[in-house]
C-alpha cells in the first residue's frame, strides 16, 4: 500500500504542475486578447486555425498512452475554457440538448461555449446572420442515409460560410422505461436515425410502428412517460431522461458517421490539409456537366462529393454541390474555379477549411 500512496503522491505533484502551467497558459492567452482587442471588430477571439495547428502539433508528438482523439478532447475544453475567460463563444446547434447535433458541438467548441439550441436547421443559419451567435454547427451527411438536402438549400440564400467540418460516429440505442423489448408497440425517433435502424427493426421489432419525430432528445423526453413505447437515440438522452437501454448499436452497419459543418461569417485560414466547398449552376445542354469534371481532371484535384439540388422555382434545372480537396488559395484550385465560374450560370464559394481524416 505504501507504494500505491508513493505513486498517487507523484500525481498529486504533477497535477499541481499542470496547473500551475494551465493558470500561466490562461494569462498568457488574455494578453492576447486585449492585444486583439485594440483592432477587433468580430466580437470574438476564436481563431480555428491556430487551435487546428496545435492538435496536429500535440497529436503528432504523441506517444501514448492516451490515443490521439483523447488528447484532442483535452485540448478543445483548454481552448473552450480559455476564450471563456475573455467572452464565450455562442454556438448553434439543432436542439433540443442531447440531439447529436449537441454532441458535436460539445465535441468541438467545448463546454465552456454557450450552446444555444435551435428548433430547424434555417434558424441556426438566421442567428449566425444576425450575429446571435458567433458559430453553427449543422449536420450535412450521414455515411448510411446520405445528404441532409435542407443543409444544403440554406446556403442558397444565406451568405454564411463553411468554417470547419466535424465528424462524428454515431452510435444507436433502443430506449425505454420498459425493462422487456417484447412489451414494445410503438417506437419514436427522428427520419435519419429510423433510416439507419431499418434492418434492425424490420428483425427484431417488425410488427411496432414507427413515428417521425423532430429529433431523437425529443423522442427520448416523449417515451419518458410512456411504458409501452422506446426511443432510438444515443447514450446521452438514456441518462438524461433515466431510460433502460433495452438494446446497443442497432444501426445497420457498424460504421455509422454523420459530417457536420461549422458555418459563421469568416473564412478559415489554410492548414496542412484542407477541403472546399462550392455550389454552381450551369446551362443545361449535353456535355456541359462532363466538361465541369474534365476541367479538375485536368488540375488533378480530387471531387469528395458532388450533389444536385432543383432549382427553386426553375422545373428540371438543378444547382450542384461540389467538396473537393484543396485551399482556394492553392493555384490549382483557384485557377480552376475561375475557370469554372466563366463556364457557369452561377458559382458561389461556400468555403475552404481543415479536411479531417
Amino acid at each position: 500500500m505504501a507504494k500505491i500512496q508513493d505513486i498517487r503522491d507523484n500525481i498529486d505533484r504533477i497535477d499541481d504542475r499542470l496547473l500551475k502551467l494551465i493558470y500561466q497558459r490562461g494569462k498568457l492567452a488574455i494578453k492576447i486578447g486585449q492585444e486583439k482587442s485594440k483592432n477587433n471588430s468580430s466580437g470574438h477571439f476564436h481563431v480555428p486555425h491556430r487551435e487546428h495547428s496545435i492538435i496536429e502539433r500535440v497529436t503528432g508528438r504523441n506517444n501514448g498512452p492516451f490515443p490521439d482523439e483523447s488528447l484532442t478532447c483535452v485540448f478543445r475544453e483548454i481552448f473552450s475554457a480559455t476564450l471563456a475567460l475573455e467572452k464565450p463563444l455562442r454556438i448553434g446547434f439543432l436542439g433540443p440538448e442531447t440531439t447529436f447535433s449537441h454532441q458535436a458541438a460539445m465535441k468541438q467548441f467545448g463546454h465552456s461555449s454557450k450552446l444555444i439550441a435551435s428548433p430547424n436547421i434555417e434558424s441556426i443559419f438566421r442567428q449566425v446572420e444576425k450575429d446571435e451567435c458567433d458559430y453553427g454547427v449543422v449536420p450535412v451527411e450521414n455515411s448510411i442515409e446520405g445528404v441532409i438536402n435542407l443543409t444544403l438549400d440554406c446556403f442558397v440564400d444565406s451568405p454564411l460560410l463553411i468554417c470547419d467540418e466535424i465528424k462524428s460516429t454515431i452510435s444507436l440505442y433502443l430506449l425505454s422505461k420498459a425493462k422487456d423489448q417484447k412489451k414494445i408497440k410503438t417506437i419514436y425517433s427522428h427520419p435519419q436515425p429510423l433510416g439507419q435502424c431499418r434492418q434492425w427493426l424490420n428483425l427484431n421489432l417488425p410488427n411496432t410502428l414507427q413515428i417521425p419525430t423532430s429529433s431523437t432528445a425529443s423522442a427520448a423526453e416523449m417515451v419518458a412517460r410512456k411504458s409501452t413505447c422506446a426511443a432510438i437515440a444515443g447514450i446521452l438522452a438514456a441518462e438524461t431522461y433515466n431510460l433502460s437501454i433495452l438494446a446497443e448499436n442497432i444501426q445497420d452497419r457498424v460504421e455509422n458517421h454523420t459530417r457536420f459543418l461549422v458555418i459563421g461569417k469568416d473564412a478559415a485560414k489554410k492548414v496542412k490539409q484542407n477541403k472546399t466547398s462550392i455550389m454552381f449552376s450551369i446551362r443545361d445542354e449535353a456535355g456541359s456537366l462532363l466538361k465541369v469534371l474534365q476541367l479538375f481532371a485536368r488540375n488533378k484535384i480530387n471531387l469528395t462529393k458532388i450533389q444536385s439540388r432543383p432549382l427553386r422555382d426553375r422545373p428540371w434545372e438543378y444547382l450542384f454541390y461540389v467538396d473537393l480537396e484543396g485551399h482556394i488559395q492553392d493555384s490549382a484550385v483557384k485557377n480552376s474555379v475561375g475557370t469554372l465560374k466563366k463556364m457557369c450560370l452561377f458559382l458561389r464559394l461556400l468555403g475552404s477549411y481543415p479536411r479531417k481524416a
